[in-house]
This record gives structure tokens, sequence and C-alpha cells, in this order.
């Protein structure tokens, strides 16, 4: 069979503390050129790397053994994807040991070559320094280059040794100065997590200098058989860019004390605009960094994960639609399975059965509110007359427009379906949400999801559970409130039942009568809550998924209720086989967001939707975000052929750089001719005349704070940007705000050469229709697989 997948994919390797007993046992178990590898790497070293590999045996924790194993291991499993699944790579990059898998991938160096200069590598890093003296800690926070805190941890003594993603930096020194650098960082940065790596040396740093100088022996001896030129499609460590064949060496040499630049390094292979990126080795160590940088990385750990991500044909394949539809909806191409019932196929068995009863819907499958140019009146309607629940997006609208839009979709809808208003809380102007939220209710709006509440959430206590009632002796509130958020902290607020001093405090005030407060702990403060972490840096939803249910069904049985608030996800939710994977994880429903802007419902531009349904997977980025600007908050967007997300980030510099008034003349110049488009000074009056949309008490802050006042207005050139997209004037395309991640690009790849190509067919129930039907298509495919035969 001819492999469909276009050639020119990535792969990467990860390095040392990947390993782990048992690793490429299944491998080599079925295949003659694994069983060759190991030979030859345990002839190399002069030991069985099968023992150490396969059983237990401390010295696969010793560097010394470490290196050579997770090798051998690596190319074990490449050589089986290439020669078995027909894997094609164009590009290769891996991290600190993994580059010398990345340059045997590419024929850059022979294997024999590699396991022995890594058995030297490892044994001359392990003497550099004596046991226990020195160590290494990674530094997690949203943007942490930019944060402050490697700034700390350097004055300590310490080095940077990886700058592995935007959200990760690894540092390596002196027993001692960790220690320091945990109680600096402790007091200056309490958001920060500091978390020690198992390692007993402090790898890429100048302590290994002694080890340097003795590898760069090791390596002459082995220059005469290393093929140079084709390491130019390996990226390198010490660079960051892909190697220049005449500097390989210096460049291997200079990795052992200098800092892995990872993040340099992804960069480099998403700018190839090539195929999907593998991660080949015993655990999943890069994917999670590729998942910070805004691109998916897939993950190969062993035998089973190879045949199924690796296989001719079902490497990034949706169920494709056929060219033509019956009924109007989009099927299977081939039709449907065999051996399965049509029950067995339908969307409607996805998810929590209460959900679609609670809501009066068909499927467990949500359109998220965005901005208003996502979610608009026409989209919500299309839904709603299909029987599914989109929010409508007011975020920016005044009360004026709020209202015409409620009336709008009231009018356009089926008596009795379902739909909802989105309200997204602005950390610097609370009340617009509040205000927002209570016109919601005196508007009879029942449904309401809320973005970005992680403290006070009064408003939405008051908007629940006014109207709350007894029915057949169980309380039943008014309306209908969906939270997304994106840690579990924030989730506990939503899981439980409201504080008891909001709801003393909203009966006072008079929102919640006696009997609503009394009855208001017999009930979560959320019907559902949607795992949503993209773009925060936080683990990414699969991982905080299975969590948050365990948190949601412990807090349930605390307080004796017979079931809790349902839990759903959203995120990277572009193929039919990711929206199955968050079913088979338990999501009680899934949520959909920027993908639904490619749809002749969305409100945003015809330019903004070509652009948007012209991406591929590695043409997102993520950029400072509106209403978290000051804290470092990012928000995924299009990266392609805009101009937007570095000038976002340029902005968000020169505000943690500036003082007030202080700027460079010819750098304001720039800024205003080029990003604002106007001066200072006109965007200045213009925010202070907007009392609707801006807080005016932080107006008149900002007047007496010239860095406050730099922030608003960076934060109008943020929603300038948005709203520039929406309006789709093309001489300013460049500084266009196009909200999606990598779900859009890959939606686009899933979709290619159906009838959903074009963004004018991609009614937004159809998109539904691609993504559910195809999850039920994937999920009764596996669950048909596993059934006993007969």
């Amino acid at each position: 069979m001819t492999d469909p997948r276009p050639p020119g994919d990535v792969v990467v390797f990860p390095g040392q503390g990947s390993q782990r007993t048992g690793m490429a046992a299944d491998y080599h178990r079925e295949f003659e050129t694994v069983r060759r590898t190991f030979a030859e790497a345990s002839d190399v070293v002069g030991e069985d790397l099968r023992r150490i590999c396969f059983e237990p045996d401390p010295r696969l924790h010793l560097t010394e053994f470490t290196q050579p194993c997770v090798l051998t291991a690596e190319v074990a499993a490449y050589r089986v994807a290439v020669a078995e699944f027909g894997l094609r790579a164009r590009y290769f990059g891996g991290h600190s040991l993994g580059e010398y898998t990345a340059l045997v991938a590419a024929g850059a160096l022979p294997f024999a070559e590699a396991v022995s200069l890594v058995r030297a590598r490892g044994a001359l890093m392990q003497q550099a320094v004596p046991a226990g003296q020195g160590s290494m800690a990674a530094l997690l926070l949203d943007d942490v280059a930019d944060s402050g805190a490697v700034d700390v941890a350097l004055a300590t003594g310490l080095e940077v040794a990886n700058v592995n993603s935007p959200v990760q930096i690894v540092v390596s020194g002196a027993v001692e100065n960790l220690e320091r650098a945990r109680e600096a960082l402790a007091r200056s940065h309490p958001s920060l997590t500091f978390v020690r790596l198992k390692v007993s040396a402090p790898f890429h740093s100048s302590a290994m200098r002694p080890a340097e100088d003795e590898f760069a022996a090791e390596l002459a001896r082995h220059a005469s058989r290393l093929r140079p030129d084709r390491a130019a499609a390996v990226t390198s460590n010490y660079t960051g860019d892909f190697h220049e064949p005449a500097a390989l060496m210096s460049n291997l040499v200079r990795q052992i004390t200098g800092p892995v630049r990872w993040l340099e390094n992804m960069r480099t292979l998403a700018g190839t605009g090539e195929g999907q990126v593998f991660e080949i080795g015993p655990r999943a160590a890069l994917a999670k960094f590729f998942r910070a940088y805004g691109r998916t990385a897939i993950p190969v750990t062993n035998l089973a994960e190879a045949a199924t991500l690796l296989s001719p044909g079902r490497v990034g394949r949706a169920p494709e639609l056929s060219t033509a539809t019956g009924g109007g909806q989009p099927v299977a191409a081939g039709g449907s399975l065999p051996d399965l019932t049509p029950a067995e196929l339908t969307p409607g068995r996805l998810g929590d059965p209460g959900f679609r009863a609670d809501h009066g819907v068909r499927w467990a499958y949500v359109v998220g509110g965005l901005a208003p140019g996502v979610t608009s009146p026409r989209l919500v309607i299309r839904l709603a007359g299909a029987g599914l629940l989109g929010y409508l997006g007011v975020d920016g609208l005044d009360p004026a427009q709020i209202k015409a839009a409620v009336g709008e979709v009231r009018a356009g809808v089926p008596a009795g379906a379902p739909w909802g208003v989105s309200v997204a809380h602005d950390p610097h102007h609370p009340a617009l949400a509040a205000r927002t939220i209570d016109l919601l209710r005196r508007l009879d709006v029942n449904r309401l999801e809320a973005i970005g509440f992680t403290d006070d959430i009064t408003e939405l206590v008051g908007y629940r559970l006014a109207g709350l009632r007894l029915v057949d002796g169980r309380p039943r509130p008014a309306r209908r409130l969906l939270a997304r958020v994106s840690r579990p902290e924030v989730a506990r607020l939503f899981l439980g039942p409201p504080p008891t001093a909001v709801v003393d405090l909203l009966r006072e005030r008079g929102v919640l009568t006696t009997d609503e407060a009394r009855l208001a702990a017999y009930l979560p403060v959320a019907d559902d809550v949607c795992v949503d972490a993209s773009a925060t840096g936080q683990p990414n939803e699969t991982s905080l998924l299975p969590g948050i249910r365990r948190l949601r069904d412990r807090i349930a049985a605390d307080h004796g209720w017979p079931a809790g608030s349902r839990v759903g996800v959203a995120g990277e939710l572009g193929t039919p086989e990711v929206v199955a994977a968050a079913f088979v994880l338990g999501a009680d429903f899934v949520l959909t967001g920027a993908l639904n802007m490619c749809t002749p419902e969305a409100g945003a531009s015809a330019l903004a939707k070509d652009m948007l349904a012209d991406a591929g997977v590695g043409d997102f980025a993520t950029a400072p975000a509106y209403h978290t600007f000051e804290a470092g908050g990012r928000v995924a967007v299009l990266r392609r052929g805009l101009f937007f997300p570095s000038r976002a980030d340029k902005l968000h510099q020169l505000y943690q750089s500036h003082t007030g008034g202080d700027m460079d003349p010819a750098e304001r110049e720039r800024i205003e001719k080029q990003f604002f488009g106007r001066g200072f000074d006109e965007v200045w009056a213009e925010i202070a005349a907007d009392h609707a949309g801006w807080d005016q008490e932080e107006i008149r802050r900002a007047e007496r704070d010239g860095r406050l006042r730099f922030a608003l207005l960076c934060r109008w050139y943020l929603r300038e940007a948005a709203r520039r997209a929406m309006v789709g004037d093309i001489g300013d395309r460049l500084n266009f705000l196009i909200p999606g991640g990598p779900a859009v690009g890959a939606f686009n790849d899933a979709v290619r050469g159906t009838v959903l190509e074009k963004w004018a067919d991609r009614h937004v129930d159809r998109v539904a229709e691609f993504l559910m039907l195809g999850a039920a298509a994937v999920v009764a495919g596996h669950w048909q697989s596993v059934q006993p035969a007969g």
C-alpha cells in the first residue's frame, strides 16, 4: 500500500531522563532489526544492553550506561518506524542526548560511532562533578523567561541549562545554590513551581568544562566517519538552528556546557512548514513542550502506539466525508462499520445523558462563546435549529448591543430550543461582567457560560440561585451555568456549593430569598464545568480531566449529593479522533471554539476566515491576552501571514521595562505608525471617552501612573487588532488578531478533499456533525476491535 502521507514529517527524540525499565523490549521480541541493533550496541559497550534495558538494573540510571541505552532504544524504534510503518522524515531534532539519535536517524553519524561517543560522553559527564554536589531544577511559570524568575535564580550562582518551552526553564548548579534559589523564588514569584530533577550532576553548565575538553578529543577520533552534510537536517541544541555542517563537531562539544535551546529548536522545526511531528522515545518527554509552544507532537513510546499512529493511512486521518451527502448530513466514507448496530454508531451515545436531557440537545456538544465575531446570533440560531447548544459571545458589546443580539437570537430560534450567552470576566473592569450578568438575568436568559472567573463568583451565584425551588423534593435552579476552568483550584469553586458568605451577602442584598439561600447548600455552583487549559501553560486538558472528575466525585460524596457537576473538555478538539479520545477519557461533553470562526454563520470578515481556513497545524502561536495582559496571560492566535503576535509580544516587553514616559522617541513613533495607526495621545483620548468599555477609576489612576497608562494603550491595541480582523480591512491585515490554535489546522487537514474543505460550506451544524459522527465511528471501531471473536 502506498503511504498517503506526504514526505516531510519531523521526528524528535527525548534525552536522558526518558529511560524506563523494559524500554524497547516489545520491539525486540517482534523484529530482527531491533535484535541486531541491540547486539551491535552491546558489542561497542562491552555490556549486554538488553539486560540493562529490559530487566531491573541500577545501571540504567548511571549516566555512563543511561546514554547508550536510551540511544539504542530510540534508534531501534526509529528503524522499525521506517522499515515497518513507512515513516518518512525530512527533519530531525533531539533534546540533549537525543540530538545524537537525531544525527543517526539523519545519516550524519553511524550508529556504532554514536554508541561509542555517548558512552564516553556519559562517563565524562558523570566524572566531571562528584556525585551529590550538583543538580538541576525546573522553573515552571507562564512566560517564565520574561518573568524575572531566571534573574533571581542566576543571582544565586545557578546557570540556565535548558530553555524547554515558554513555561519551563531548567537551571543547573551546586546543590546549596539550588536551595537558595528555591527560597528566593518562593518569596519573589510565589506562583512559580520549582521542581528538583532526579539527576546527580549539574549538566549543561560550566561545571561540565572538564568533560567538554576531554570529549573534544574523543570526538576528533571519530571525525572521519561523520557525514556533516547530512546534519543540515538536524537542529542543534547549542545554536537552536539547523546544524551548519562545518560547525557540527564544535557544536556537539559546546552542547555539554551550553544550555539546550529547545524552544529555539521547536521554532526552527515548526518553521519548516512540513508535516506532522512525532516524538519517538521511551517516554513522552517532549510533547508537552511542543504543546506549550502551540504545536502538536505525537508521542510514540511503544510498539502498540507505533502500530496505531504510524501505520499508513492512519496518521492524522479523520473519518473522511464522501463528496456527496445524504439528508443534508455528512456520512463516513465507505458507509457504516460492519457488525455494529445503528445505536452503536450514533453520537447520541457519547457523553452524559443528563447533559442532553437538561439542555434539551441531541448531542453532548457545545459551541462556546468567544468574541462576537465567533459566536454571532446567526451561529447560535443555526445550532439551536439543529438541536445543539451554542453560547452567544457578547464580550465588548454595550448594553444596547447585548439587548439587540439577545433579541435577535430569541426571535430566530425555535420555541424551547437550547441557547445561552457567554460572559468573560475582565479583571481590569470587574463591574462590567457584573452589569452584564444582571442584564442577562433581567432579559430572562436562562443559560450562561462563564469564562475567566477565578475568585469572585458572587454575581454568578446570584444568577444561578435566584428562582431556586424544590421540585419533587430536590432543588432545581431556574438557570443553568457552565463554567470554563483551567486549574483544579478554580474548578473547586464551581464544583462545590456556593460559599456561605456569598449566599448571605446575596440574601442581604435581596437577590436571594431566605428559602433560596437555605437550598443553596444542596447543589454545586455550576451545572457544567468545562476543562480548558489552552494557551495557559498549564497541563493539557486530557491531563486535567481525570483529576477534576475525581475532585467532582469527592465533593459530591462529601456533601451527600447523588451526582455532582458534569465535567466536559475544550481545547484542541479539531478532529474526530481527538473528540473520541475526550469521550473515552470520561468527558461528559465537549466544547469547540475558534474552529467555528471558519463558518458562514460566524460574524468575522471573509478575509479572516480565508486566512484561518488556509492555516496548517504549525501556523499558530500564542500572544499576550487582553484580559490578563499585565500578568503575562497568553491566548492562542493565528501566526501565519501576520505581524500581530510579534508586535503584541513587543508591546508586552516594553510594558515590562516601561516606567512611564521614558520610551525612546523613535520606538514610540514606530509603534504609533506601524502598530496603532495613530498617535498615543489620540488613542488615549478614545479610551478616556469610552465610559462603557473602560473602567473609569482605572483611567483616573492611569492619568497619574505612566506605566498603567501604557498598559491601557497596549490593551487597546489588542482589542483593536481583534476588531480589525472582524471588519477585514485588507490594508491592515498585518495587525489582525485572529483567535485559533493547532486544532483549527488539524480540522483543515482532516476535511481537505471533502465537501467541508471551503469555509463557505462549513455550516456550524455540519462541523458538529463531522466531529461527532466521526468520533462515534472511531469509538465504535475501537470497541469492535477489542470484542472477542464469535
